[in-house]
């Protein structure tokens, strides 16, 4: 009995992150709470559409202290620097920008996975035109963001968290997990950020001025959230939401106005927390992970949920056309954040990317293994190929590039440099012994030559750092403002209209 209260609690606890599973089973008390607000607010007071201003638009704002300036944290500037001419003059030819988003974190202080995902969304981006360069900053007016500019910083404890989640479906308070730091995605040169437990919002990159606004939150008609990793193919968004206590996946297609043109619900046998998914014109792939709840230190940890070593991994198919779900089941547990490739064959399905064969979000301590799943159509049967000589790093946040993809490697907890694949084989190590890259890299092609283009730091400098993905060579350009951690990024160029 007293285990079954405990799980209940630490549901309601974490409920902000896993799903509005509290009032799924209260409907009734929203339905007499929206009764009772209905006699005294207008429907726009209960359905509050937010100007991105730092004006607060909720009913309840408790003071937490003096209000905050994000403002002050924000800065743009153009940089001086010097190059030698050959450099230089490729440097000229980029006409774009660079973003990286990321939570505004001090991981000095982050000792777990869930405290690293919580941080308010961020950008870090620089405008390159013709040779001119200016580095901004650019903090995401999400909800909860305007709530603390009005009224200060919300508490990080478990209490308030509750609260908010709880007056959040009332229109009372903001959604303090919509942080809208994971991803930008481009959808006909609209730029939104996004964050898996949010809808995104929509961003105004101005390349004549050189200046990054949040205009709104957009809207989803009966979706709460997407992912952090939805995708524009094709004139169309695909996406995914999940629920974890009904253990169901959802997918779904969205126009480019964010209506829903097809969904489809796919039950899972775990707990659904699925980062990432692969698309590809017949298919939708993702892996269903053995995570469960670490009831025993349910009270104690940040986010008590794990990965069951001990329980097979699933694998659904979703066919794009006849909605039928086909299941692989795999003996090895393990988790995957980014898929880097797949390769179809008549006889197989090649999946690649890392896995985490030991996943705690109350933990920082994990290392992605480079590895090959293979499908096997006939038998259905699952294999990973795993090599020795691949063991030694540490991999993620893959970008392919016509056959090859290239990795970050991470070398004592610090981003040192990238891996280049062909499939399984390692092309080239490109570290940089003192140098930490800041998130991902971006892919952009200078003359029809690939590069990619990312920040980096160290204890005397912060630069931005440009890789020729064919030679190898280096471009370093100093900056003097500070970069931060990120995760994903993206390079647009300059629209022809600008």
């Amino acid at each position: 009995m007293m285990k079954h209260i405990l799980l209940f609690f630490t549901v309601v606890l974490y409920l902000p992150y896993i799903n509005s599973f509290f009032f799924k089973q209260t409907n009734n008390l929203i339905g007499i709470a929206d009764s009772y607000f209905s006699l005294s607010m207008t429907d726009n007071e209960i359905n509050p559409k937010p100007e991105r201003t730092g004006l607060s638009i909720y009913r309840l704002n408790f003071k937490f202290g003096n209000k905050i300036n994000i403002k002050e944290r924000e800065f743009k500037h153009q940089i001086a620097y010097k190059l030698p001419t050959k450099k230089q003059q490729i440097v000229n030819k980029i006409t774009g920008f660079y973003g990286l988003i990321g939570p505004d974190v001090n991981m000095s202080t982050v000792n777990n996975l869930f405290d690293l995902f919580i941080g308010d969304g961020n950008i870090q981006g620089a405008f390159f035109d013709k040779g001119n360069i200016t580095v901004i900053k650019h903090f995401v007016r999400t909800d909860k963001l305007l709530y603390e500019e009005e009224n200060g910083r919300i508490p990080n404890n478990n209490f308030v968290k509750l609260v908010f989640s709880i007056l959040n479906k009332i229109h009372l308070l903001p959604d303090i997990m919509g942080l809208a730091n994971t991803a930008l995605l481009n959808v006909r040169n609209k730029i939104y950020a996004l964050y898996e437990r949010d809808q995104p919002y929509l961003l105004n990159i101005n390349f004549a001025k050189k200046d990054i606004t949040t205009l709104h939150k957009q809207e989803i008609p009966n979706i709460a959230h997407i992912s952090g990793h939805s995708k524009y193919i094709n004139n169309t968004i695909e996406t995914i939401d999940y629920d974890v206590l009904k253990n169901q996946l959802i997918f779904y297609k969205l126009n480019s106005d964010f209506k829903t043109l097809y969904s489809h619900s796919i039950k899972t046998r775990y707990m659904p927390v699925v980062h990432d998914f692969w698309s590809s014109p017949d298919k939708i792939i993702f892996i269903d992970s053995p995570l469960v709840m670490d009831v025993e230190n349910m009270l104690t940890k940040s986010l008590p949920v794990l990965l069951d070593k001990k329980q097979p991994t699933f694998i659904h198919i979703l066919d794009k056309k006849t909605s039928k779900v086909e299941t692989y089941s795999c003996n090895d547990s393990f988790y995957m954040f980014h898929y880097a490739d797949m390769i179809e064959t008549p006889e197989k399905i090649h999946i690649y990317g890392s896995l985490y064969e030991e996943l705690d979000f109350s933990d920082l301590n994990i290392k992605g293994m480079y590895r090959e799943i293979i499908l096997h159509k006939h038998t259905k049967e699952v294999s990973i190929s795993k090599i020795r000589e691949l063991e030694k790093f540490d991999l993620d946040f893959p970008i392919k590039f016509g056959d090859k993809i290239v990795f970050r490697n991470i070398h004592n907890k610090t981003i040192n440099g990238f891996v280049i694949f062909h499939k399984m084989k390692v092309i080239k190590e490109i570290i940089f012994p003192n140098l930490c890259i800041c998130g991902e890299p971006a892919l952009l092609y200078i003359d029809k030559m690939p590069y990619i283009v990312s920040f980096a730091y160290s204890k005397k400098e912060n630069c931005i750092l440009f890789v020729n993905l064919f030679n190898y060579d280096k471009i370093i350009i100093h900056v003097p403002f500070d970069f931060n951690v990120g995760f994903h990024s993206l390079f647009i160029p300059t629209p022809k209209d600008e």
